[in-house]
């Protein structure tokens, strides 16, 4: 009996011991020194368990640090994508002391102090085996094996650990974004290749390519900063990590090739990011887990030719997503003859579909309107009817075909595309375009071949360009596919890249993202025009969706070839995906006698009234005698789609992942130079920037609890900020703001000042217009241009009361230019005196303020009672600013030698910068850094620092060769915003000058 209780006893306890396990849930840390090649050199393990969830199944990841060897914010974005997929989160943290970069990025392979190969149990890699042993052991971790990923120097060691370690656990490894490659390549030494490391053998890169690994790279991963390495192995691999990327992933599938052997890589392509840690592993969370769509497609031969759905799914597959597939087709069949098959209603009983594709027969959708009501809509909405019953959580995605390549086809095209859209939106399905991609095909590229020889099925190109709309509108996000169908590269990315923006720039006219803004309300409230247009988007037919860039550039064209006398149409550049930022002059810089203007819409790629707007105001200048007029006193610069890569996804941010709005003074971004340098040499008076703003804000709901909805058509930005002259903000925040107002009430449209609703206490409050140079409001402003910034009512609304929003632009445009002209003298004497004050550097520097409390009246309408609606906020107004911290003005600020990026920086934006040719002694005011707090939230890819400093006065030699920026210039209001230390949106501030506690700066004030 007391065996049997002992055995009971051991029995409980060790029950006990497994139910409480040593790594609890949530956050924690334990250290790892249990490995004896490692004993020396413990490591700190950050992780993160999900408080629910069966943890004994639970996926297990190693995520890797980058070169800055920092987990807190990899740990605060991991643990938050660990609970919302339940898997738990390992972060090993790598000192830079025991760890540096012959052994973290370059894995240990060597030892730096014998320049020896060390065994693959000394490596790095065989670390992280043991640590996950050590995890299974103290979690309750029933799982075989886990995954890596890594971003940049964490990609570098990942790509490295995959190539020189044989883990029997790892299951998956995602690589992202490297700064540079060891290549499997025999006939280089590492760290570049592998001909002096004896135990690689060709098995060994065999294995190797066989591995299920995924290379992720972001597009906008353009950038080429101090860090990048740089020796000429590096740059053999490419100029940039994008680039190297793709050529080390080439290599590796042509070796594939050329031994005949496995190669299950996978490459991905982020769009609209670029070098961005926690960003790309939010977006590698899906490629690692595997999460699995499911999709069933009913139809005929259209929807069967070339294998369409096999291409779908290889599509997925090979950007990282899984997908199952089943197709019911028959040949000629329609709707109505699916929804009376049982093979087809089967199917769709099977339960669990994503997504359930219906397609029509060719011809069925085109015809007469009362005949598509009742042979088409009648069997779509049995079968989608059958869905929601059995698939309630999946979604109807109507398969929208194209016209026939004969006479009628345009025809045909309008029908099938109004019926669709009419069903899509009746039964609140999707719609996948492909009818609207193959238009644009033909419009674009007529000599493309999408159709077969029977004029009516596709090509290869045709399922190819179809399977892509399909992957787009599933995955709802840009990608570039590695599977080509046997379609030359150019072709197949060609074709991807015009599927991807007929989707993603109109979705909520396909009903993926429904406008927000009832019917109701529209036609109370926020009527269209009732106008012929002919611009880009207002020519075509609604169905159509927004205008492609190709026919905004053509509108352009046609304008600049028909009236060559007054306009001429030229391109600033091109963006790092290859776009052209067009831009129409209407005169010269050289005009001086003129008031030269500067206009630019479209800085967020999502607010697509601005470019129509632009279109709009070239017209009524070219095409009417008034614009004719206004044109004898004004010059101007007009950039239609200043972000041309967001234009094309309507996507906010920049090709690189850049918000270019934020960009105004770190520059971080290639097309922000472009923008700056052609702002630069045109060198305003005045400025205006077109933008739209959401109105549907959630903080709405607190006025009534109900939803409401920003009721202004337009909404004035002006800036406050105290370093622009007086006489400055008096022009652009009354005479010109005045008039547009004036301009817009006569026309019936309703106008106040912008502002961002917050939430403090649980009570409602607004911040009102602008007071940093991150907003171009403040930055022309500073420049000694009168400043024009507006917000239109419409983003997320696509082509909703879009003539409303795009006139609204307009208007207030022509005001500007009509106001300039009017006041062509005052203008004139007001700027000219500005810019006299400022070289003359009389006033103190305002370095820090704050805005003044006070309330502001906002128009709204409650969407329930269908109502407006006035509420009075508590405000903080940038209008009425107090200053912090007032400085004298020196005469010049000096930086050392050591600073030729910044002194790129200030030249860039426009500041004059004068470089010493002899070395020289002076009196001037350093700043020593006093108080030092860097975020810990990452901010357009930096981390913003606040500092402050105490200036002591000495006399200081500077070297030859140092920079010389004098305050008796136009822009020296910008220079002085960008160079004091505790300035909002300054160099300290946005990391173009880099400091610690307790530095003196390499900012110097000659007094």
């Amino acid at each position: 009996m007391k065996r049997l209780f002992l055995l009971l006893s051991v029995i409980f306890l060790c029950t006990g011991l497994y139910a409480t396990p040593v790594l609890s849930s949530g956050e924690g840390k334990f250290t790892y020194k249990d490995y004896p090649p490692f004993a020396d050199r413990p490591v700190d393990v950050h992780y993160y368990i999900p408080v629910s969830g069966d943890v004994r199944q639970m996926p297990v990841v190693f995520v890797f640090e980058g070169a800055d060897r920092g987990y807190s914010y990899l740990l605060k974005t991991w643990k938050r994508e660990a609970e919302k997929h339940k898997f738990m989160v390992f972060i090993p943290h790598f000192g830079l002391k025991e760890y540096p970069l012959c052994d973290y990025q370059e894995v240990g392979v060597i030892d730096n102090n014998t320049h020896t190969v060390r065994s693959a149990e000394e490596q790095t890699p065989a670390l992280i085996d043991k640590i996950f042993e050590y995890v299974k052991e103290n979690s309750g971790s029933q799982r075989t094996g886990y995954m890596i990923y890594g971003h940049s120097a964490g990609g570098q060691f990942v790509q490295r650990f995959m190539l020189f370690y044989d883990s029997p656990y790892v299951e998956k490894a995602v690589i992202g974004s490297p700064g540079w490659y060891t290549f499997p390549d025999t006939s280089l030494d590492f760290p570049y290749g592998v001909r002096n490391i004896p135990y690689i053998t060709s098995e060994t890169i065999k294995k190797y390519l066989a591995k299920p690994i995924v290379l992720q790279l972001a597009a906008g991963d353009t950038v080429r900063e101090s860090y990048l390495r740089k020796t000429p192995e590096a740059e053999a691999q490419g100029r940039n990590r994008y680039e190297r990327g793709n050529s080390f992933y080439q290599y590796i599938h042509q070796i594939a090739a050329e031994k005949n052997w496995p190669c299950h890589w996978q490459k991905i392509d982020e769009q609209g990011i670029g070098h961005h840690s926690t960003g790309m592993g939010e977006r590698a969370v899906p490629v690692m887990l595997g999460d699995s769509l499911r999709a069933l497609f009913i139809g005929n031969s259209y929807t069967q030719y070339n294998h369409l759905v096999r291409q779908v799914q290889a599509i997925a597959a090979s950007t990282g997503h899984k997908l199952s597939v089943k197709l019911v087709e028959h040949g000629g069949w329609t709707l109505k003859k699916h929804a009376a098959n049982p093979e087809t209603l089967d199917a769709i009983r099977e339960g669990n579909w994503d997504f359930v594709v219906l397609q029509d027969q060719s011809k069925a959708p085109a015809r007469e309107k009362d005949w598509v009501r009742e042979n088409v809509y009648k069997p779509a909405y049995s079968l989608d009817s059958l869905r929601r019953l059995y698939n309630p959580q999946g979604k109807t995605v109507f398969y929208m075909t194209w016209g026939h390549h004969i006479d009628t086809y345009a025809e045909m095209q309008q029908r099938l595309a109004e019926s669709y859209l009419e069903m899509t939106h009746q039964l609140n399905a999707w719609c996948a375009p492909i009818g609207m991609a193959w238009k644009r095909i033909r419009t674009e590229n007529p000599d493309f071949t999408l159709y077969n020889p029977d004029h009516s099925h596709p090509s290869v190109q045709g399922s190819y360009l179809a399977a892509n709309v399909f992957c787009t509108v599933f995955f709802q996000k840009p990608y570039t596919s590695g599977y080509l169908a046997g379609l030359s590269r150019n072709e197949a990315l060609y074709l991807q890249q015009m599927a991807q923006e007929t989707v993603l720039s109109n979705l909520s006219l396909w009903n993926i993202q429904p406008s927000p803004q009832p019917e109701d309300v529209t036609r109370q409230f926020y009527p269209d025009p009732e106008r012929k247009y002919t611009t880009p988007t207002l020519g075509k037919p609604v169905e159509e969706g927004l205008a492609s860039l190709f026919e905004i550039t053509r509108y352009l064209q046609a304008l600049a070839d028909k009236h060559s006398d007054k306009v001429t149409l030229a391109n600033i550049g091109n963006t790092p995906q290859g776009r052209e930022i067009p831009i129409l002059y209407f005169g010269t810089a050289k005009e001086d006698k003129k008031i030269k203007v500067w206009m630019q819409a479209g800085l967020h790629g999502n607010e697509p009234a601005g470019p129509e707007a632009a279109c709009l105001l070239a017209d009524y200048l070219l095409g009417t005698p008034e614009g004719a007029d206004i044109l004898k006193k004004v010059s101007l610069a007009l950039i239609p789609v200043a972000n041309p890569d967001g234009y094309a996804f309507q996507s906010r941010k920049s090709g690189s992942g850049f918000d270019l709005n934020r960009d105004q003074s770190k520059l971080s971004d290639p097309v922000t130079l472009l923008l700056k340098e052609a702002y630069k040499e045109w060198n305003p008076e005045i400025a205006l920037d077109i933008h739209e703003f959401s109105p549907f804000r959630k903080e709405f709901g607190r006025l009534r609890g109900s939803r409401a909805t920003t009721a202004a058509d337009v909404l004035f930005l002006p800036s406050g900020h105290l370093n622009i002259s007086d006489g400055i903000r008096r022009l652009s925040n009354g005479l010109f703001r005045e008039e547009a107002e004036k301009a817009l009430a006569a026309n019936g449209y309703n106008s106040g000042f912008y502002f961002t609703p917050h939430i403090k206490n649980d009570s409602l409050y607004a911040i009102k217009d602008a007071k940093s140079p991150q907003s171009s409001s403040t930055y022309q402003g500073l420049t000694n241009a009168a400043s024009l910034f507006i917000e239109i009512r419409g983003i997320g609304l696509g082509r909703t009361s879009f003539a409303r929003r795009a006139d609204c632009g307009f208007r207030v445009s022509r005001s500007l230019l009509e106001t300039a002209a009017v006041h062509h003298k005052e203008v004139k004497k007001t700027i000219q005196k500005a810019v006299r004050e400022t070289c003359a550097g009389k006033s103190d520097v305002f370095v820090t303020f704050q805005p003044t409390r006070t309330e502001l009246p906002v128009s709204f309408i409650d969407l329930s009672k269908k109502e407006r609606f006035t509420e009075t906020l508590p405000t903080l107004d940038a209008l009425q600013l107090k200053a912090d911290l007032v400085r004298k003005r020196p005469k010049a600020y000096i930086l050392p030698d050591s600073c030729p990026m910044q002194a790129e920086k200030l030249r860039a934006l426009g500041i004059k910068v004068e470089k010493s040719r002899k070395a020289f002694t002076t009196t001037v005011e350093k700043y020593i850094v006093t108080e030092y707090r860097k975020t810990d939230k990452e901010w357009e890819k930096i981390y913003p620092v606040t500092v402050s400093t105490r200036v002591i006065k000495e006399k200081k030699s500077f070297p030859a060769g140092s920079f010389i920026v004098r305050l008796s210039q136009k822009n020296a209001n910008l220079a002085i915003t960008l160079l004091e230390p505790e300035s909002v949106n300054g160099f300290v501030n946005f990391g173009v000058i880099h400091t610690e506690r307790g530095q003196e700066l390499p900012v110097y004030r000659e007094r």
